[in-house]
């Protein structure tokens, strides 16, 4: 390698990212910012090292350096961060600032010990736990220390800053550290959402201009107000509580041939002499831009790490783990997990074209696993009209904890696919969260199919989903399935604020003598306590089972076209077998209805 100047440089910088201004430390002054970071906001250290441009070679400033910054909690909590070349610091890919993003998840004092090593592919020959030795050479600033305060989390703060990180707890569904449990219901198009023309070094797919006009003054932008389509677009999804967004980050010999985060050659169709070692740091900068405004409007970023096809999955390292490859995982994490909601995908439809095989990918996802401090959800996408057998190889695995199903073009009886799969993952002993992310390409002509068949069969069944829309690559404006995602939303608003979801079972059998229609009622359940069923047409609404059940309960019906609970409620006793009635109107259109028990009353209270 040739030689640069490794003196110790000062100062440091400290900086929340989303509410305090760029902070100097002294390298033998502890942080005094005029405001401390909080809980769950992520934050920034930069640190200044050796001159480096994106492009150099011998040392090459992604691959040859290794950031790695030890942060210890009150009370001895403690996470290993990898950091990143950053360039100036400011999105120029020329300068001498490595930074590392983290989010506290604690308050009081923390402490900081920065590991910085310099070596021929140190960034991916380092320890894989705090207990090995380091590889490379001390550099520039290794061993540098410090401190900073982080309040209390603010539980007004935007979107995902409330609630923290969102995680695996050993369920059916994730949950935020700090807040309550999360269904998704997501777009999954368009796949090359990244390939934007506001991206510095991007092929110009999409400029979403549909969207412009829902940029709002204090939204984010960059340069000369670029990025307001995109930033509208997630504003747009944001409205309708879209609250989960699929993407791919590396497309190169996939369907789009149009999203990367390289900086150096690059052939669109794939080649083995493209320069997958080099990141662009304009680029990755602006990136962030949107995944922070998605963070702040309540959207999970999803992640998806490789394409179907062949030349895809062969673009890293001939498809294997190799340099390539690591360095990809590392930079992603690096560079974009400290966001507190996001899942890792590994690859959309692993075992289509080039089959990466079970066991390959558990490889893939171990690195990550090894890599990301902060534990968040791994899965990986199957190919396939039913899961069976792709996904059944990653059950009970703890290097994976969620789904990510595709039953393409298939969806009558969509709830017993859900339904299997939740008591498939139970009996390997480790329940997943169970999301059917790709099925019948939404479009004008078939939204009332999916609102009947998928999206109440669905969350009734205890799952989750990711809406793909028919224009796939061509999306560009949302509003093209405005009312799919107003129905979206009625459906995963009745669930998450009328029902302890996370408690609940799918119990189709306990309505009987209804009708069939569309697959027939679907109902999720907490036995003798409350009862969520829906009608695709509520012609015959038959009776709910409620054998050995006591008590009083209420009966309310939800219109699922408006969104809105119609007529009074009507109350009754649990007396074996409880007549449904008919639906308010509308008979041969679907219904929801909610079967609660009531509170007993205390003495005191009668």
């Amino acid at each position: 390698m040739t030689p640069y100047d490794a003196r110790r440089p000062s100062p440091i910088w400290l900086v929340a990212t989303w509410t305090l201004p760029l902070l100097l430390v002294g390298a033998t002054a502890p942080p005094a910012p005029a405001e401390t970071p909080r809980v769950w906001q992520p934050m920034e250290i930069h640190f200044e090292g050796p001159v480096a441009a994106e492009g150099d070679v011998d040392p090459n400033p992604f691959l040859d350096f290794r950031l790695q910054v030890h942060f210890t909690a009150p009370g001895g909590h403690a996470y290993d961060v990898p950091g990143f070349f950053n360039g100036d610091g400011r999105g120029n890919g020329r300068g001498r600032v490595w930074t590392v993003r983290f989010t506290p998840d604690r308050p009081g004092r923390w402490e900081y010990r920065a590991e910085f090593k310099a070596g021929r592919q140190a960034a991916v020959r380092g320890r894989r736990s705090s207990g090995e030795a380091a590889f490379g050479t001390p550099a520039a600033f290794d061993g540098e220390t410090g401190a900073f305060l982080v309040q209390e989390r603010d539980p007004d703060a935007p979107g995902f800053m409330k609630w923290g990180r969102l995680q695996y707890v050993g369920g059916h569904y994730l949950k935020f550290a700090d807040g309550p449990y999360y269904i998704k219901g997501g777009c999954d198009s368009p796949e090359n959402l990244l390939a934007y023309a506001d991206f510095d070094g991007s092929v110009p797919s999409h400029r979403y201009e549909a969207h412009i006009r829902d940029w709002q003054p204090g939204d984010p932008t960059w340069g000369a107000d670029r990025g307001k389509g995109l930033i509208g677009a997630l504003n747009y999804l944001a409205s309708h509580r879209v609250n989960s967004i699929y993407f791919l980050v590396q497309n190169i010999g996939g369907d789009g041939k149009d999203v990367w985060p390289f900086a150096g050659k690059v052939d669109p169709n794939g080649s083995p002499d493209n320069d997958n070692l080099h990141y662009d740091v304009s680029k990755l900068h602006q990136w962030n831009i949107v995944f922070e405004h998605a963070q702040r409007k309540g959207i999970m970023l999803h992640f998806v790490l490789n394409e179907a096809e062949e030349m895809n999955k062969r673009e890293l390292d001939d498809a294997a783990l190799g340099v390539e490859r690591k360095l990809f995982y590392r930079e992603m994490i690096a560079r974009f997990g400290h966001h507190n909601a996001l899942q890792w995908n590994l690859s959309e439809e692993y075992d289509l074209f080039l089959d990466l095989g079970p066991d390959r990918v558990k490889e893939f996802a171990q690195y990550i696993q090894d890599v990301d401090p902060y534990d968040h959800p791994i899965t990986v996408h199957n190919e396939g009209r039913d899961p069976d057998p792709g996904w059944l190889p990653f059950l009970g695995d703890p290097r994976f904890s969620t789904t990510s199903l595709q039953t393409y073009q298939n969806t009558a009886r969509w709830g017993e696919r859900v339904e299997k799969w939740r008591r498939l993952s139970q009996i390997a002993g480790r329940p997943l969260p169970i999301n059917m992310d790709e099925f019948l390409e939404a479009n004008l002509g078939n939204i009332e199919k999916i609102r009947k068949e998928v999206l109440w069969a669905t969350y009734l069944s205890g799952g989750q989903l990711e809406v793909i829309m028919g224009s796939k690559l061509a999306t560009e404006d949302f509003r093209s399935l405005d009312d799919l995602w107003r129905w979206n939303d009625h459906a995963r608003g009745f669930v998450e604020l009328n029902l302890p979801f996370w408690e609940m079972e799918p119990d189709d059998l306990s309505v009987v003598e209804a009708g069939e229609e569309h697959g027939g009622p679907q109902c999720l359940a907490r036995y003798g306590q409350v009862y969520a069923i829906y009608y695709p047409v509520a012609r015959r609404t038959g009776r709910l089972t409620m054998w050995r059940v006591e008590g009083q309960f209420e009966q309310r019906w939800f219109n699922p076209r408006i969104g809105a609970f119609v007529g009074s409620p009507t109350r009754f006793a649990a007396q074996g077998m409880h007549e449904i009635g008919p639906a308010p109107s509308d008979p041969e259109r679907d219904w929801a209805v909610l079967v609660r028990r009531q509170p007993t009353r205390s003495r005191a209270d009668r």
